[in-house]
């Protein structure tokens, strides 16, 4: 959800002083834990289905994240005169954002990489046949990646109006509150769903 922080803190921040957050700060927040949240991803996937593949496919993820944070950084602090905006993301107002160029290109492959292994793991925890808890778990899940998946995809590779922008943001909290379902499922969920 880190693409989406500055919209939220952008808000706040504009209520408060009526000033927009500075673009590097904006971007910042939006964009450096997308590669710790990827590689967190990993550690709890790769070893649940695919344990041999651990250790490839972090190096892999590592190697993408650098190349992602040296091309951030430069663009955002060094590289003077260069056209920061066409690069990085164009401000489209005080809470939105219009990513561009390798930003865009790895918070897509980011987006991507998330929904096809989170419906793996989700669709791994459904066939567990013994365990109703687990199951239950793979559907709230299921539901949380696709929904962020169709939430991200229409808030950050379409053009928005104010009232689909709210819709696929919404699609985006729903997705949250299935993760808070399928990965914890707290105990007044399974009361509800008589399995206690």
């Amino acid at each position: 959800m880190s693409p989406w922080y500055p919209s939220g803190l952008g808000y706040v921040y504009w209520l408060i002083t009526r000033a927009k957050i500075a673009y590097p700060v904006y971007v910042l927040i939006g964009t450096i834990g997308v590669p710790i949240a990827l590689l967190s991803w990993i550690q709890i996937y790769m070893p649940a289905l695919h344990q041999k593949w651990k250790g490839v496919v972090t190096w892999i993820i590592l190697g993408f994240s650098i190349v992602f944070y040296i091309y951030l950084f430069y663009f955002l602090f060094f590289a003077v005169g260069a056209p920061v905006e066409a690069l990085i993301g164009i401000k489209d107002s005080a809470i939105d954002i219009s990513y561009k160029g390798l930003v865009l290109g790895f918070l897509a492959f980011s987006l991507l990489f998330s929904t096809i292994t989170g419906n793996d793991f989700a669709i791994a925890s459904l066939k567990e046949k013994e365990d109703p808890i687990l199951r239950w778990k793979g559907r709230f899940l299921l539901l949380s990646f696709n929904l962020f998946a169709i939430g991200g995809i229409g808030d950050g590779f379409l053009p928005l109006a104010p009232a689909t922008l709210i819709i696929f943001r919404t699609l985006m909290m729903l997705s949250s509150t299935f993760y808070y379902l399928g990965f914890i499922l707290p105990g007044w969920t399974k009361r509800l769903l008589k399995l206690e």
